[in-house]
């Protein structure tokens, strides 16, 4: 069973912590299957991370939305930029504000990635199981 769920938000700053609410009533909704379920914390950082990105610097409107089945968690967030994201080198400077997020995004998803998306593009990332499911 495959479920989709989508949230469009204003393009101002301030939707973060409504929108990281918003995905964990969803995931926390869906029956995941008893061998795996996706971390809550993880499921937070990554909706905070993608959603403050596509604010901060795409601009205009920004959907988030959730692609749950019993084998992946897809979070991706539209925009209405087409400047692709840029990963900061590693190692990142820890005491620099900023410019960690897609690192954090990369370190907890399976995979990410950018599509285009109409004007704009998609920023996604998947949660993915440890190991395989029986």
């Amino acid at each position: 069973m495959m479920v989709e769920h989508c949230l469009a938000m204003a393009p101002t700053n301030g939707e973060v912590g409504a929108a990281r609410d918003w995905a964990l009533r969803h995931v926390n909704d869906f029956p995941w299957c008893a061998d795996w379920r996706p971390d809550a914390g993880s499921v937070a950082l990554v909706v905070s991370e993608l959603v403050t990105n596509a604010q901060r610097h795409a601009g205009g409107s920004v959907e988030l939305s959730l692609v749950l089945d019993v084998s992946r968690l897809r979070i991706a967030v539209s925009d209405d930029s087409r400047v692709q994201p840029v990963m900061c080198p590693a190692p990142a400077d820890p005491g620099k504000v900023g410019g960690h997020g897609l690192r954090i995004v990369a370190e907890l998803a399976g995979e990410w990635g950018v599509t285009p998306c109409g004007p704009g593009k998609q920023v996604w990332a998947d949660l993915l199981p440890p190991g395989p499911l029986s």
